[in-house]
């Protein structure tokens, strides 16, 4: 039976295809499911169920005065790496729900950003097992080029079951 889950299918539709062909593929399906990714110009370079890679241009829409990337964008970076890689892991019938986010600004962004968010076995065990739960992501944004954390930070995400979040919507 295929998953009702939109960010597994994604997977499982990509899963098999060439390398170099992948993250285009990935990025525009993603941005389907997602509208703001794409506006945004996120790019998917890294996929899977326990890692997910996302990558941001500098570019004169995103940039703040100084010329480099903006608080926001970089917030956005961190936000999509990391629910990407929780959204990857729940099961069918549940949504995940950014809760917090503290991150930390430790280098200027002046071009490419690349944000990291990666999960243990015991963690994906701990979000598949359960329709409802909460779980803390550390996302690491760095220079692709460069071996350099310009922001670090911690993501609390939790997945609800739709019917839930439908009833608080009718509220």
């Amino acid at each position: 039976m295929a998953a009702l889950n939109p960010f597994v299918r994604i997977a499982d539709r990509y899963g098999e295809t060439p390398s170099h062909l992948r993250p285009p593929l990935v990025t525009q399906a993603v941005g389907e499911v997602i509208p703001f990714v794409d506006t945004a110009g996120c790019f998917v370079e890294v996929y899977t169920p326990r890692r997910v890679a996302v990558r941001l241009d500098n570019n004169e829409r995103l940039q703040n005065h100084l010329g480099g990337l903006h608080a926001a964008a970089l917030g956005l970076l961190a936000e999509t790496a990391t629910g990407l890689v929780v959204a990857l892991n729940v099961p069918d019938g549940s949504s995940p729900l950014l809760r917090t986010m503290d991150i930390s600004f430790e280098n200027f962004a002046r071009e490419s950003v690349q944000a990291e968010a990666t999960l243990t076995d015991d963690e994906t065990g701990q979000i598949r097992s359960r329709p409802l739960g909460q779980i803390a992501v550390d996302v690491t944004l760095t220079a692709p080029e460069e071996d350099v954390t310009l922001v670090a930070g911690t993501l609390t995400w939790a997945w609800v079951p739709a019917e839930r979040l439908a009833e608080e919507g009718e509220r």
